[in-house]
């Protein structure tokens, strides 16, 4: 995957309960509840990065082979793009 990753759609809302991430759409009026993990890909997202380097850095910072997390992160990408909650690419 060499698609950059994000940026997050301006109109997102975004408030941070713990280390989980509350993501709110007031275009469709749809909350997301990120996890943990899923709130530290949706801080990488920022279009800088592809989804092989968040996979990487995370492996990095959880102390894990990038094979054991490969899966959580592409469908947590996917939920993303298919949340319209990131800009442009496709996962």
């Amino acid at each position: 995957m060499s698609n950059r990753l994000g940026p997050p759609r301006s109109h997102i809302i975004e408030s941070e309960i713990g280390d989980e991430i509350s993501l709110y759409d007031p275009t469709t009026e749809r909350v997301v509840i990120l996890n943990t993990t899923a709130s530290d890909v949706w801080r990488l997202a920022d279009g800088q990065h592809t989804v092989h380097d968040v996979i990487k850095m995370l492996a990095r910072a959880y102390q894990v082979e990038p094979a054991s997390i490969r899966d959580e992160v592409q469908t947590t990408v996917e939920r993303l793009m298919e949340e319209q909650l990131l800009e442009g690419g496709e996962s």
